[in-house]
């Protein structure tokens, strides 16, 4: 699969500056039509209702490590591996916050309050609320993820309008790191998708290159 770096950086530089010319009391107004009030009910922290993966940045990661005195590994493992190369070596985009092994994340504690909040990822700063480009990337979109605090309270303008404009930060956020980890990406045009059923068997071990803003990482990781 060939993939065309110059042309994803100029699509995401277009993004983001769609994105940082935003007008955030359109997307006020939308948030207080919509309404929200966490449940404390911990479900977008655990696997039940389907997939929970916080996909974290490097600079997520590090103020986590730093708050709770953890490390690297600690936190967070490499995300699901997405492309293979003539090597065998895996390649992934990003990390992950890790979870149990019951899909619960790590930092969920039992009265269902989070351990690392004050300094916890846009994914959960913003949940159920996300912010996303069509296809003609023109205008971005709200987007609801499901969950039982949906309208469960009308926004004050004010807790909206500060909603909003975390949303918009995510968004620029995600934005630059894509288009850093695509400068990194020169010399990685050409690869095949991974299929895990053909590539992997009991007993293997493969090279694992993770690809972030800073560039990436090689670790050993097991695939069953």
């Amino acid at each position: 699969m060939e993939f065309n770096i110059t042309q994803a950086i100029n699509e995401n530089l277009h993004m983001l500056a769609v994105a940082e010319d935003m007008d955030v009391a359109e997307l006020t107004r939308q948030l207080m039509s919509v309404g929200f009030e966490c449940t404390r009910c911990g479900e977008c922290c655990r696997s039940r209702l389907g997939d929970n993966c916080v996909i974290v940045f490097p600079d997520e990661v590090l103020p986590i490590m730093e708050a709770q005195n953890l490390g690297w590994d600690d936190v967070c493992k490499p995300s699901t591996p997405q492309f293979i190369d003539n090597s065998k070596t895996l390649h992934s985009f990003e990390w992950e916050l890790n979870r149990h092994s019951n899909g619960a994340c790590t930092f969920l504690n039992e009265d269902n309050t989070c351990s690392i909040y004050s300094c916890r990822p846009w994914i959960c700063r913003t949940y159920p609320f996300y912010l996303g480009f069509k296809d003609n990337r023109s205008t971005p979109m709200l987007n609801i993820s499901e969950c039982e605090g949906v309208g469960n309270r009308v926004f004050s303008k004010d807790d909206a309008r500060e909603l909003a404009s975390v949303l918009k930060a995510r968004l620029i956020s995600e934005i630059h790191e894509e288009i850093q980890l695509l400068e990194h990406l020169e010399g990685y045009e050409d690869w095949r998708l991974y299929e895990e059923d053909v590539y992997t068997g009991n007993g293997v071990e493969h090279n694992m290159a993770v690809h972030d803003g800073r560039g990436f990482t090689v670790v050993w990781r097991y695939v069953k």
